[in-house]
């Protein structure tokens, strides 16, 4: 009789387990949920510095030490400051720039000028906000502005653009002036160079591929093999290289010893966020970034690292090239990268600081390499000028709006500016004015705004601007006065009737199939 009654008894019993594991489940998915929802602590942002240079004769020996030095600055797409160990992120996602940073002035209050590849690209290669330069979504940069490159080559130096990024090309207008292009689409067909540019084709034009390798928005080993060649290849004297990694970006497709660094991990300083506008549309949710969670950031900080080992790799060929310490080396980014903190997905659309801030690094050429970190507010904008005047080159200042960083360098300036001023391509786009202290977001239209103080509230997660009126007036003041030194005045941030004075764009081009193929492995198509 026992005997019947013990399967029925270890049923129950099997019963009552499986109940409470799920209630178990249920409370473990409830408590992660709700912490997901806590932003974690901040990561501080120093308020204070200590010049790297010592004054006037500090400066004075650092462009002794660069002069006639290469420069090289190499972009890591949608790498997010605050994702790299040197600006306080607890994991180990960036050993190799960690390592540079040490060597490096860095710069903690870094903002790029565009949330989407070729309108942050197009300001830092011409120092130009986005509504004077007006590369916005189809539109191309002027063909007769002064870029990056035209001042180095007026000073007898060879230029090179390597970009695994197809917005990053002088297919889409980008970077018409270098005398070597290694760029997706990129051959002398495509390029159409104007009259008396030397052109130097690397690449999938010369049909000497490596197999398996390709510029098709891809590895990055491909784009280190080109370099390395045009290293051995090119013309004596100093040299002026653009380098643009498509990692961290989409796709996420790091080797798998990197892949697997992070996976089954909480990230240490992701959350949830809700979204907090209900009039913007966040139409960015293409690929991946449809449920951003914590396993879409572990692949993200694996593709961190996988950018962080090219890093070392091209430091390794400026070294076996012998002219590593006769090189300013810069290392940034494009845009940051956001996981619903927010709400928002991807970066095109997010107007905090997960997509405007990004990591700014120089390692001076030389023996005597100033090291330190910078606190002031600084723009992408401010790279040309900043190399410009290092290197003792000229360029038009009348044409160029970023401002020189070296006197923030010797501490005869505590501040370049009071404001930094970012733009977003959401539905309706963003402008923020990024203060020290202060965070104003105005979106198209003038109606709908926000304020956030970002000492009291680092993640941004409270509005204060119906508490603050006194400080959105002096940043709305300072936006004006912003956009009326345009050249197309953003003013429809400001006034509901104003229109945008941006030129029509021109009508769209059919996409081939290899564009198509590399805007959704970009996540830009579904």
């Amino acid at each position: 009789m026992s005997r019947g009654r013990e399967p029925a008894s270890k049923r129950r019993l099997l019963a009552r387990i499986v109940v409470i594991g799920a209630v178990l489940g249920a409370v473990w998915l409830l408590v992660g949920a709700a912490r997901a929802r806590v932003p974690p602590p901040p990561l501080p942002i120093p308020h204070t510095w200590t010049p790297p240079l010592d004054g006037a004769a500090g400066l004075a020996r650092a462009r002794e030490q660069a002069a006639g030095a290469n420069a090289v600055i190499c972009v890591l797409d949608a790498a997010r400051a605050d994702h790299l160990g040197c600006y306080g992120y607890p994991r180990d996602t960036t050993p190799t720039i960690d390592r540079l940073a040490e060597e490096s002035v860095v710069f903690d209050r870094h903002f790029c000028q565009h949330t989407q590849t070729k309108g942050s690209i197009a300001s830092l290669f011409l120092s130009q906000y986005p509504h004077t330069h007006g590369a916005l979504r189809h539109r191309r940069p002027p063909r007769d502005a002064f870029s990056i490159e035209q001042g180095f080559q007026q000073a007898g130096y060879t230029t090179a653009l390597f970009a695994s990024n197809m917005w990053v090309s002088p297919v889409r207008g980008m970077g018409l002036g270098f005398d070597w292009v290694v760029a997706p689409g990129v051959d002398a067909r495509s390029l159409g160079p104007a009259p008396g540019m030397q052109l130097g084709i690397l690449g999938s034009a010369r049909g000497d591929e490596p197999p398996g390798e390709s510029l098709n928005n891809r590895g990055p080993e491909a784009l280190l093999a080109r370099i390395a060649r045009w290293l051995e290849e090119k013309p004596s004297g100093p040299f002026f290289a653009f380098v643009h990694f498509l990692p961290p970006h989409l796709p996420y497709a790091a080797p798998d010893e990197l892949a697997r660094a992070f996976a089954g991990e909480r990230p240490p300083t992701w959350w949830r966020g809700r979204f907090p506008f209900r009039e913007v549309r966040d139409a960015n949710t293409a690929g991946d970034h449809a449920r951003p969670g914590p396993d879409l950031v572990n692949r993200y900080d694996a593709n961190l690292l996988w950018a962080d080992r090219v890093v070392g790799e091209l430091v390794g060929l400026l070294r076996r090239a012998g002219v590593l310490d006769h090189t300013l080396l810069i290392i940034t980014a494009d845009h940051g990268e956001t996981f619903g903190e927010h709400g928002f997905k991807w970066h095109p659309a997010c107007p905090y600081d997960e997509t405007i801030r990004v990591p700014l690094l120089l390692r001076f050429p030389g023996d005597e390499r100033p090291a330190g970190r910078v606190a002031a507010l600084t723009e992408s904008i401010d790279l040309l000028p900043t190399i410009y005047e290092l290197l003792g080159l000229s360029y038009p200042t009348e044409s160029v709006q970023g401002r020189s960083l070296l006197p923030l360098l010797t501490g005869e300036q505590r501040a370049v500016r009071s404001y930094a001023f970012s733009l977003t391509e959401g539905d309706p786009p963003c402008a923020v004015i990024r203060g020290e202290r202060y965070s104003l977001l105005l979106f198209e239209g003038g109606k709908l705004r926000a304020l956030y103080d970002t000492e009291a509230d680092p993640w941004q997660t409270r509005n204060i601007a119906d508490e603050q009126e006194d400080q959105v007036q002096r940043m709305l003041q300072a936006f004006e006065e912003y956009a009326r030194a345009q050249r197309y005045p953003p003013l429809q941030y400001l006034d509901p009737e104003a229109p945008s004075l941006l030129p029509d764009a021109p009508p769209e081009e059919p996409l081939s199939p290899e564009v198509r193929e590399e805007l959704e492995a970009l996540g830009y198509l579904k």
